[in-house]
C-alpha cells in the first residue's frame, strides 16, 4: 500500500509542475524578461472592428471615442501622433483622401504576465490621390488596448500584391 501511496504522490507532484508553467505561446523579450501571448477577447476584435468602420464613415467623434485621451499612433512613414486633438487634426486631413477600409482578418492576444491586450489586424485601404487616381496599400497594424480603448497604434504598410 505505501508503494501505491508514494506512486500516486509523484504522479500528482509531476502533474502540478506543468500547471505552474506559464501558458502561451511566442515571445516578447524586454525589460522584464521573457513574455508569452494567449488569445485575448473578441471584444477586442469589436472594439477595433467599429474604429475601422467610423474610418469609413468619417466619423472623428466615433474614431476619438475608441481611443484613450493618450493615443500614440506611429505611422507607417515614421510620423507620430499624440493625443486625440492631434489625431482629430491629423483625421480631417486624411479624409479628404476618401479612404475605404476593407478588414481582411484580426487576432486580438493578451500578454500571460503582464496583462496587457492587444490586436494585430490586416487591410486592405484606398485613397484618392492628389491627381484624383485611387491608391492601395495593404496596411497591418498593431494595437494596444487599455481599458478596452486604443491607446497605442503602430502602422505597418506595403503595395499589396497585383490582382492580375
Amino acid at each position: 500500500m505505501k508503494k501505491y501511496i508514494l506512486l500516486f504522490s509523484i504522479l500528482l507532484v509531476s502533474c502540478n509542475e506543468n500547471v505552474n508553467e506559464p501558458q502561451g505561446a511566442g515571445y516578447w523579450i524586454g525589460g522584464d524578461g521573457t513574455e508569452k501571448y494567449v488569445i485575448a477577447s473578441d471584444e477586442l476584435t469589436d472594439t477595433y472592428s467599429n474604429w475601422v468602420e467610423a474610418h469609413n464613415n468619417k466619423d472623428i467623434d466615433a474614431i476619438l471615442s475608441l481611443e484613450t485621451d493618450s493615443i500614440r499612433i506611429a505611422l507607417s512613414n515614421g510620423n507620430v501622433i499624440e493625443g486625440k486633438d492631434a489625431h482629430a487634426e491629423a483625421l480631417s486631413n486624411y479624409f479628404t483622401t476618401d479612404p475605404n477600409w476593407n478588414m481582411y482578418w484580426a487576432l486580438p492576444y493578451k500578454a500571460v504576465s503582464k496583462g496587457e491586450e492587444w490586436i494585430i489586424a490586416g487591410q486592405y485601404v484606398t485613397n484618392t490621390s492628389a491627381e484624383g487616381e485611387e491608391v492601395a496599400v495593404q496596411r497591418m497594424i498593431d494595437a494596444q488596448f487599455v481599458d478596452g480603448l486604443l491607446n497605442w497604434i503602430i502602422v505597418y504598410d506595403k503595395e499589396p500584391p497585383s490582382q492580375d
